[in-house]
């Protein structure tokens, strides 16, 4: 530092010695161009002073004299106005103490000028050949800064890595840990000291090592920038954790992977929620299933019941019309003739009830007829009902065999089956119906989902229309292409939906009827997305009519599959 504390002349007063000035009186030239010692000593950038063996200082150069603010001239003492009064003390204690035992020595301190604080770094050695002492200052405020910076990193990385949230942890090629912070421990169960060098993959279920390890492979192979994945952590006690992982390589000043670095987050919880709402959404889609079969089979019924109000109505027709029957009278009649004998021409042709026989027979005949006729008809029509009975409870038997399984159907034979089992409704309410058909390919499905979820909106369109009031109800069935597969449309001009229940149209237990439960459109869309379909709809207002759109795929998505 310098600092002298006895009072010998300073560089530039008169009793400077002979060495002193010697220096400072420029030499002879040895060539051209050439300086002298004093020229490049006051050129230096460091700041260079010698001392005679009892530490008095005999020379400073001009960096020396700028650091403290020294005139050429100066005063033993004034160099501890620059000193920072922090150090002043004990700086001037170092300098006595090494005038009295001179010795190679270090010294380090700050400056403070207006405010601006500067790093010294002194040295101080013998002079070689000589006697004395060499003293050099090199201003390190840039490399004590540099240092105060890399020491707030480290203090931040520290502070960041050991107190974060989540687990981190450091590992070499080989997988086997390098570091780790409490949160990694914590996680796992596992002392700071029970970790080290262990191997990743014995903290690893045994079934994610090998998926895992190949893509920690591809990551040390440079083929990816990171790897994100879930896996099955392994506790200290044995317990399975869920984790998900991040991890990425930290690479030296050449760009060469040094280790990897692995962000750990227990997702253990999320992993349980998204198992309950799995089974949750299983048991939902079972009950969609349930009711969506229990739709079919109540329209099923009904369609049968309706059917067999006319099967009863022709069976007590023709029943009535057998009572009714002139058959006795045939028999009356055979009667009468037979008892007439051999006198039964005189008897038809004298007897006046003989003679209105003819008339009676013709009259008997067209009656009988007409009682055929009529008995024809209504025994035609209870055939055709049975019929329709048989093939409505074939179908719907079709349907339930097939629950569950996939295969490839017309789409306009799905939407006749839903047309089939709401028929009579459709007369009983005096919708007519409309079909635009357009040509589209065939579709894999499970039949019995869609027929489900047609038969509820064919259903609840013949409601809508019916509670308009309108006298021409009329419900438009259409089949046109859609950019995933197939598009299912069924248009009502009846009550229309009001803008604030869009939002809620196939939420569970919403429902605008007094007799609904408010399933089926929440069932039907659940069914369609099962199907790897939407269910949509539109509405202009009340009043306006609605449209329902179910969209389906020409195959079914790889879990329908599955």
């Amino acid at each position: 530092m310098t600092l002298r504390t006895i009072g010998r002349p300073l560089a530039g007063q008169e009793q400077a010695p002979d060495a002193v000035r010697a220096a400072e009186t420029p030499s002879p030239p040895l060539h051209p161009g050439a300086v002298s010692a004093g020229a490049l000593l006051d050129s230096a950038p460091v700041a260079v002073y010698h001392a005679d063996a009892a530490g008095n200082m005999v020379y400073s150069n001009a960096e020396y004299r700028r650091i403290f603010g020294l005139e050429l001239v100066h005063g033993p003492d004034d160099w501890a106005r620059r000193v920072h009064p922090d150090d002043r003390v004990r700086m001037q204690q170092a300098w006595a103490d090494f005038c009295r035992q001179p010795a190679p020595r270090r010294f380090a301190y700050r400056t403070q000028d207006d405010g601006e604080v500067r790093h010294f770094s002194e040295q101080v050695v013998a002079v070689e050949g000589g006697s004395g002492w060499v003293g050099t200052i090199t201003d390190v405020t840039d490399l004590v800064n540099a240092r105060d910076h890399l020491r707030k990193a480290e203090s931040l990385f520290r502070d960041t890595f050991d107190q974060a949230p989540i687990g981190i942890a450091h590992a070499d090629r080989r997988g086997r840990l390098l570091r780790y912070n409490q949160a990694f421990c914590a996680m796992l169960g596992f002392d700071p000291g029970e970790l080290a060098n262990k191997p990743i993959g014995d903290l690893t279920h045994h079934d994610d090592i090998a998926r895992v390890s190949a893509e920690l492979k591809r990551l040390w192979n440079g083929e990816v920038q990171s790897v994100d994945l879930e896996k099955r952590h392994i506790g200290k006690d044995g317990s399975l954790h869920w984790v998900r992982i991040t991890t990425a390589l930290v690479r030296g000043g050449d760009g060469t992977p040094e280790y990897s670095v692995e962000f750990v987050r227990d997702i253990s919880a999320r992993k349980e929620s998204a198992e309950e709402l799995e089974r949750v959404h299983k048991q939902l889609m079972i009950a969609s299933r349930q009711a969506g079969m229990a739709e079919v089979a109540t329209n099923v019924l009904h369609n049968v019941g309706n059917i067999l109000n006319s099967v009863n109505i022709s069976a007590s027709l023709v029943t009535e019309r057998v009572k009714q029957s002139k058959a006795p009278g045939v028999s009356r009649l055979a009667a009468l003739l037979q008892e007439k004998g051999t006198a039964l021409g005189e008897f038809l042709a004298n007897d006046e009830r003989g003679k209105r026989i003819p008339e009676y027979l013709t009259s008997l005949g067209e009656q009988l007829l007409s009682d055929q006729k009529m008995a024809l008809e209504e025994l035609t029509s209870l055939r055709d009902n049975l019929e329709h009975i048989k093939d409505t409870v074939a179908m719907q038997q079709s349907y339930a065999k097939l629950c569950g399984v996939t295969e490839t159907v017309a789409v306009a034979d799905l939407v006749e089956d839903s047309l089939r089992l709401n028929a009579g409704a459709f007369v009983r309410h005096g919708v007519t119906l409309r079909r635009e058909f357009n040509e589209v390919p065939p579709i894999t499905v499970d039949k019995h989902k869609v027929l489900q979820v047609l038969v509820n909106l064919v259903r609840n369109a013949k409601y809508a229309c019916d509670e308009s009031g309108r006298a021409d109800k009329l419900l438009t069935l259409r089949i046109e292409g859609a950019p995933a597969g197939v598009r299912i449309c069924v248009i009502d001009n009846g009550v229309g939906i009001p803008a604030e229940n869009m939002s809620r149209i196939f939420t569970h237990g919403f429902t605008t009827r007094v007799d609904g439960h408010g399933f089926g459109l929440h069932s039907g869309a659940l069914a369609a997305q099962e199907l790897g379909g939407s269910l949509l709809v539109t509405s202009d207002g009340p009043g306006c009519g609605a449209t329902f759109m179910l969209e389906l795929p020409c195959s079914p998505p790889e879990s329908a599959r599955a």
